[in-house]
């Protein structure tokens, strides 16, 4: 997913809208997976819930834990720019489907975005999606 964001951020700020991710892992760690995925840091703000008090306070510890690893919900939201959610959709698939990747867009009243087919997909998925 993190491919996809990067790639498709100048469109999200065109459309006059920004982007913010959270994460439990630390800002150290976040800079080292970009760094070794695409050799430079990701243009988005990051956020550090190492504490999970985020996670929490919105919902978004998972009872069992990811088959990739962790317990935390990858999640989408919207907010206005008074600060007011206008869109949440708890857990966010956008990494396994490109329909609901491509909503995010719709939501922002942007282009299209350039989903990649990566994270959880299997070969055969990957090729009905491409």
């Amino acid at each position: 997913m993190a491919a996809s964001l990067k790639q498709d951020y100048a469109k999200m700020l065109k459309a006059g809208a920004d982007l913010v991710m959270i994460s439990p892992d630390s800002l150290d760690e976040h800079r080292k997976y970009a760094l070794a995925l695409f050799h430079e840091e990701l243009p988005y703000l990051y956020v550090s819930d190492g504490k999970l008090d985020i996670a929490r306070r919105y919902g978004l510890i998972r009872k069992e834990e990811h088959p990739h690893g962790g317990f935390y919900y990858r999640s989408l939201w919207i907010l206005n720019r008074d600060a007011m959610i206008t869109h949440k959709s708890v857990p966010w698939e956008g990494n396994s489907n490109v329909e609901e990747y491509q909503k995010l867009f719709d939501l922002i009243d942007s282009e299209r975005g350039e989903w990649r087919a990566t994270c959880g997909l299997t070969e055969t998925h990957k090729l009905h999606t491409s």
